[in-house]
C-alpha cells in the first residue's frame, strides 16, 4: 500500500522550499536591476535610487539568511521524523533539537517535546508540547495531540485523552491507532456490543500489535470463540508488556478460564 502520508509530506516540503527560494530569486534579480540602473543611468544617480537599491539588497540578504536557517530546520525536522518512526528516539531528539536551534517554531518545539516525553523527561516534554500549542494560539498538531493523548490514556486520564485523540484522528496517520484506543476504552467500560459495531469493518485486518490483539480477543471471547481468543492471548500477552496491558490481558485470562 502506498505511503500517502509520506508522499504528501515530501510534496509539502518541496513546495515550501521552492516558494522560499523563488521569492529570494525575485528579490536578488530586483536588487541587481536597481544597482545597474543606479550605476549606468545618469538620471538615476540620486539618493532615492541608492536607498532603494540598498534597501532591496538588505531585504534579499535577510530573506536568504532566514530561508537558509528555515531550510536547515525543515531538513533536520524531516529526518527527525524519519528517525522517530524508526523508533530511534535519541537520534530523533538530537535532530529535533538541531532543527529548533536553526528555526524555532511550534512544530520544532512540539516535536522535541514529544521525544522528551517518550524518553522519560515527562515534565519538560509536556511543557514543550504546551508551549508549541500556545505558539499556535491554542491549536495542537496531530503529532503532538496523538502522543499526549496516548500518554493521558495510559495514565487513566480519559477525560483529557479523548479530545486530544479525537483531534489527532483528523490525520490519517493516526486514525487507525485512535480507533483502537477508543475501542479499548469502551471495553474497559464493558461496552462490548459498541466495540463490535465499531470494529466490524476491521474484523479481517491482520492482528499485528498488542492493542489490536486485546480488542480482537475480547470480541472473540464475547462471541464464544474461546480457542481463537486464547490463541491471541498466548501470542501477544508476553512478560514484557507495559503494566496497563498486563492487567487487561490478565483479566482476559481469568475470563477464559471460566
Amino acid at each position: 500500500m502506498p505511503d500517502i502520508g509520506g508522499y504528501t509530506e515530501k510534496i509539502q516540503l518541496f513546495l515550501g522550499e521552492a516558494g522560499k527560494y523563488f521569492a529570494l530569486l525575485l528579490f536578488c534579480a530586483l536588487a541587481i536591476r536597481l544597482w545597474r540602473r543606479w550605476t549606468k543611468v545618469p538620471a538615476a544617480h540620486n539618493t532615492g535610487g541608492l536607498l532603494w537599491a540598498v534597501a532591496v539588497t538588505v531585504f534579499a540578504v535577510v530573506i536568504g539568511y532566514c530561508s537558509m536557517r528555515n531550510s536547515l530546520a525543515s531538513l533536520y525536522s524531516y529526518y527527525g521524523m524519519q528517525a522517530f518512526r524508526a523508533e530511534r528516539l535519541p537520534q530523533a531528539l538530537s535532530l529535533f533539537d538541531t532543527a529548533e536551534k536553526n528555526w524555532q517554531n511550534a512544530d520544532t518545539v512540539g516535536q522535541k517535546g514529544v521525544c522528551l516525553r517518550l524518553l522519560g523527561d515527562v515534565d519538560n516534554g509536556l511543557a514543550m508540547i504546551s508551549r508549541a500549542r500556545a505558539m499556535r494560539k491554542g491549536e495542537g498538531a496531530p503529532f503532538e495531540d496523538f502522543y499526549e493523548g496516548l500518554y493521558r490514556f495510559t495514565r487513566g486520564e480519559t477525560h483529557m485523552a479523548v479530545p486530544l485523540l479525537q483531534a489527532s484522528s483528523a490525520d490519517e496517520i493516526y486514525r487507525w491507532s485512535v480507533i483502537k484506543i477508543f475501542a479499548v476504552m469502551e471495553l474497559d467500560e464493558n461496552r462490548v456490543a459498541e466495540v463490535a459495531k465499531q470494529m466490524k469493518p476491521f474484523m479481517q485486518v491482520q492482528v499485528t500489535n498488542t492493542d489490536q490483539a486485546y480488542i480482537m480477543a475480547s470480541l472473540k471471547l464475547a462471541a464464544g470463540q474461546k480457542a481463537e481468543a486464547q490463541g491471541l492471548v498466548d501470542k501477544f500477552a508476553t512478560t514484557n508488556l507495559p503494566t496497563q496491558w498486563q492487567s487487561r490481558f490478565e483479566k482476559l485470562r481469568k475470563q477464559l478460564k471460566n
